[in-house]
């Protein structure tokens, strides 16, 4: 895959919903700036991230911020890119389904900014960054007792299907904008011992 541009100043905001469609971003968007600050709203698998932020480094973008927010359907993750001079500000989404051991790839390696972002998600609500090399408490205590104080008790959760994120009037649909993963391919039984391959 090729970034649209190596240049900020030549963005084409065609090339890139369209770079990140073959990335594998089930849904990308293109609501109005002035109503949500964004050129480009994308849904991606969490497995797609790192190389949709390399891409974007290439391209011109810096990362700006990292949000959390924790939903029924599990927590959102919100990446928020942006070209400084021609503000073409770009975020994506990415959903981990898995509430009881969140964990992404981090994207440190790509930006290092990102490090104190994925501190702050971990500090909150737990969320477990492979690969960050300092995923310690940034705001909270070390020795902080019981669970992340930002995880909410099920009845107080929201479900993603009341946002519209993706632009206004665009309502999210968790399984089609964040499909879950296919399950694994099982693992072939063990030849039983002695037994010749």
């Amino acid at each position: 895959m090729t970034s649209p541009t190596t240049t900020p100043a030549a963005i084409s905001l065609d090339a890139w919903v369209s770079a990140l469609g073959d990335m594998g971003a089930s849904r990308v968007t293109t609501p109005d700036p002035k109503k949500t600050g964004l050129a480009v709203s994308a849904a991606i698998p969490p497995e797609k991230l790192a190389e949709a932020a390399e891409e974007l480094k290439r391209g011109g973008f810096s990362l700006l911020f990292i949000t959390a927010a924790e939903f029924v359907e599990g927590f959102l993750l919100t990446y928020v890119f942006d070209t400084f001079g021609e503000h073409f500000r770009l975020a994506l989404r990415v959903l981990l389904r898995d509430k009881e051991k969140p964990e992404i790839p981090s994207l440190w390696s790509v930006f290092q900014g990102a490090e104190w972002h994925e501190r702050e998600a971990f500090d909150f609500y737990g969320i477990v960054f492979d690969g960050n090399p300092n995923l310690v408490p940034l705001l909270l205590p070390s020795d902080f007792p019981g669970p992340p104080p930002l995880r909410k008790k099920p009845e107080a959760l929201a479900s993603l299907a009341k946002l519209d994120f993706f632009g206004p009037g665009v309502p999210v649909s968790p399984d089609r904008d964040f499909p879950p993963p296919p399950p694994a391919a099982p693992t072939p039984p063990a030849a039983p011992e002695g037994a010749e391959s």
